[in-house]
């Protein structure tokens, strides 16, 4: 198998009724890295696999919605090394800043690495890069390669150049497409809209793109349409459902 990507959670700012803001459960032979770990997701994760095993989380920043649930995952690490079934701390990776959020992530349960451009990591037995990008915090895309393959994470930040490079010949972008015309979800500060974020998989030559981060009042099929159209290929609309093979 090479990379299972589970979408367990996909909204901007806050969640649906029984959905989640950012979360990507990512499976390979080896084990399972979360990346977010936003509002709802801890509920979602639990249909797929328990917090022993993860190999580690990635927080592309410290904004609510990208890591709202963080905490609760650490109780449940908690309970479960008190019993025996967690026999290491949860490893969380995550950028230095703002520090008064950083510092919510400290604890026994946990140990917590910063992120950087030039320092790689390796988790579940996935090469894994960062790269910063253009949002309102320090905020970073994550990229995951496995056997060959490659999955591309833009996080949430404004359109520029560089995360083109960073996603080139990706075999998936799952890339945040936050604005829409006539929607109230935000200033648009540190976003991209779906035909920005289909023009970023086209010029990275990406297999496949999946629009995230995506706003409650959204008229969804004029922006798949809108991404589709940068892109040249068919876009997915994620649900709660949904899981991809790369």
């Amino acid at each position: 198998m090479g990379m299972k990507i589970t979408i367990l959670g996909y909204w901007g700012g806050y969640p649906s009724a029984g959905g989640a803001t950012a979360g990507y459960l990512v499976t390979t032979d080896e084990g399972n890295i979360l990346i977010d770990c936003g509002s709802g997701v801890m509920s979602r994760l639990t249909f797929f696999t328990h917090v022993e095993k993860l190999s580690g989380v990635i927080l592309s920043h410290l904004h609510y919605d990208h890591m709202a649930d963080i905490g609760i995952l650490q109780y449940a690490a908690v309970g479960a090394q008190r019993v025996g079934r967690m026999k290491n701390k949860l490893q969380i990776f995550a950028p230095d800043q703002p520090e008064e959020m950083r510092e919510r992530l400290y604890g026994p349960h946990s140990e917590v690495h910063s992120i950087r451009e030039d320092q790689p990591i390796r988790l579940a037995g996935a090469d894994i890069e960062f790269f910063p990008v253009k949002h309102t915090i320090p905020c970073y895309s994550v990229k995951v390669r496995y056997r060959g393959k490659t999955l591309v994470y833009s996080a949430d930040t404004a359109y520029f150049e560089g995360l083109v490079e960073f996603a080139k010949d990706a075999d998936m972008l799952i890339c945040e497409a936050t604005i829409c015309r006539g929607s109230c979800h935000t200033t648009g500060d540190g976003h991209m809209d779906a035909k920005q974020a289909g023009t970023v998989a086209q010029k990275a030559n990406a297999k496949q793109l999946v629009l995230t981060h995506l706003p409650h009042d959204g008229h969804f099929e004029a922006m798949k349409q809108e991404a589709a159209e940068a892109f040249g290929k068919a876009v997915h609309i994620p649900n709660v459902t949904d899981t991809f093979i790369v």
